[in-house]
């Protein structure tokens, strides 16, 4: 197995974000960064700081529903994976794969739990059979309808047409694991509509020194050496 290079992150992995929001990301890095790091006496390569990141993050330009916005301690656990928690400098391909890690995908499991939900008005945590039928049928294409009764009739053990959702979600999943790589849509567009969804966070910012962001040059990472242009 290749060894992880950190200044090569995407060696081996396909980013999940479209080529339009990479080219959008680009394009900001390419605003915002300056030539201050060298490796191995090389021409000076452009790089944000870790506030321009938190100062990215803070634009919000990725929707809260598919997108998790870190705390500071997540951005610089991050960083120090790409041994950039020192430095606190990021290069472009740093930047892009850093913010790839926080992309969230629609998850069929919880997709279904929230659809269930919403029929659930009254909060039983149980549906009647042919409401639950209706959300299977209907969200995702996941069964015709000839498979949904004989799931719903194998869920029915009780006899009385009501369904527990939950616990059967959970068996479904247990029977059909390859559900799980099913790719679906979230169910609300708008994440303020989401009850799964918590509102925007506070990114805290942890102050200090500009001396310590742009300092000496720095001890070999590897057999790589790394400076920083006063």
């Amino acid at each position: 197995m290749a060894l992880f290079d950190v200044f090569n992150p995407f060696q081996g992995i396909t980013p999940r974000f479209t080529e339009e929001k990479i080219n959008e990301i680009i394009a900001w890095f390419d605003v915002h960064s300056k030539p201050l790091l060298v490796i191995n006496d090389g021409d000076p390569l452009h790089v944000i700081t870790i506030e321009k990141l938190i100062d990215f993050l803070k634009l919000k330009k990725f929707h809260r529903r598919m997108f998790h916005y870190p705390s500071y301690a997540e951005i610089m656990n991050e960083a120090e994976k790409l041994k950039a928690g020192v430095t606190r400098m990021l290069t472009k391909e740093q930047f892009i794969y850093i913010l790839d890690k926080w992309i969230v995908k629609a998850n069929l499991k919880h997709e279904l739990l929230l659809a269930f939900k919403i029929f659930d008005t009254e909060k039983r945590k149980f549906l009647e059979i042919d409401e639950l039928s209706f959300i299977v049928t209907n969200y995702g294409d996941m069964f015709n309808k000839a498979e949904t009764l004989e799931l719903l009739r194998d869920a029915n053990v009780q006899g009385d047409g009501n369904i527990f959702y939950e616990n059967f979600v959970e068996s479904l999943f247990n029977v059909a694991p390859e559900l799980n790589d099913i790719t679906v849509d979230f169910l609300y567009e708008n994440p303020d509509e989401d009850p799964s969804v918590p509102p925007d966070p506070v990114i805290e910012i942890e102050t200090s020194p500009k001396e310590k962001q742009f300092t000496q040059p720095l001890a070999p990472v590897g057999s790589i050496n790394i400076n920083i242009i006063e």
